[in-house]
């Protein structure tokens, strides 16, 4: 197992190698100010690699210049009862706007804004193509 993570380390690029330099300091000082400042780094960018970082899996620790995706994305919380009923008033008619339909699931019980209807409405239009 031990093996394995040398293994990896050897593999990792330059950037990455520097970053488990900085978990290795912070796991033998446990001081996260400490490490921040013995390589110069800012403590927001060493708490999010620190937040990424597992040791198990040390390529992590590698950027990813293609996607840059984020590491957590957010999801969605709007219930699909809401989706459907909005879906459904739009069918029946479609010349409902985002206010009228707002309205119309407010008076059935829904705490939903007219920006929020329009919101799906546009993601819909977009899953749609």
């Amino acid at each position: 197992m031990n093996h394995d993570i040398h293994q990896q380390a050897k593999n990792l690029s330059r950037s990455a190698k520097q970053r488990l330099k900085w978990m290795n300091h912070f796991n033998k000082y446990r001081n996260a100010r400490l490490t921040c400042r013995h390589f110069g780094i800012s403590p927001d960018t060493f708490y999010l690699w620190r937040k990424r970082f597992v040791s198990d899996d040390l390529k992590i620790l590698e950027d990813d210049f293609k996607t840059r995706k984020p590491f957590k994305i957010r999801v969605s919380g709007h219930k699909m009862a809401q989706l459907e009923s909005i879906k459904k008033l739009k069918e029946v008619d479609p010349r409902l706007g985002k206010t009228r339909i707002a309205k119309i699931l407010r008076e059935t019980g829904y705490k939903i804004s007219s920006s929020t209807v329009a919101r799906i409405l546009k993601k819909e239009i977009k899953n749609k193509k």
